[in-house]
């Protein structure tokens, strides 16, 4: 279910080499400059959408999904927009491409550098998704979280998005 919704993502630029850490049971992205505790061993992949590469990072257990995107801006896309419209358009991508109704939007920062952040409830049919994007300088990472209503609000997924860490 994820890889249905990773392709509409259209943000950016990267190469994928990570693995999971055995100190932590966290996964490490060295390339993308981040880790997380997914549930389980992740699949890793490279997509491009809209001419975009996207790095994914993926664990599925039946119909639940978890989930870390990240891409790179060009940089003189960074240079003359602000953090708020990018999570706009970010937004506005879920919206147009994956064609899902947001149900709730909420602004916040994440780790000491205080990166610009937005968690979004949506849902498109049967499929119920949590999403915090993230700008750090030139990079939007996307962790989602897919399954119930009652899976993306719950201790797992609150689990998962906490775990999120970026390690530049």
């Amino acid at each position: 279910m994820p890889r249905l919704f990773a392709a509409v993502f259209v943000l950016g630029f990267a190469a994928v080499s990570s693995g999971q850490d055995k100190k932590s049971d966290k996964f490490v992205s060295k390339e993308g400059k981040y880790s997380v505790a997914f549930p389980g061993k992740p699949t890793v992949v490279s997509n491009k959408a809209g001419g975009i590469d996207l790095n994914i990072a993926t664990f599925e257990k039946g119909t639940t999904g978890f989930t870390v995107i990240y891409s790179d801006f060009p940089p003189e896309v960074v240079k003359f927009a602000k953090p708020k419209e990018l999570l706009d358009g970010g937004q506005k991508g879920l919206v147009d491409n994956f064609k899902a109704k947001v149900i709730s939007a909420k602004d916040f920062t994440l780790g000491k550098p205080k990166h610009p952040a937005r968690e979004l409830i949506a849902e498109k049919g049967e499929h119920n998704l949590r999403i915090q994007l993230v700008l750090a300088d030139h990079r939007l990472y996307q962790v989602v979280v897919v399954g119930s209503k009652e899976m993306i609000t719950g201790s797992d997924a609150d689990a998962f998005f906490k775990s999120f860490e970026i390690t530049r």
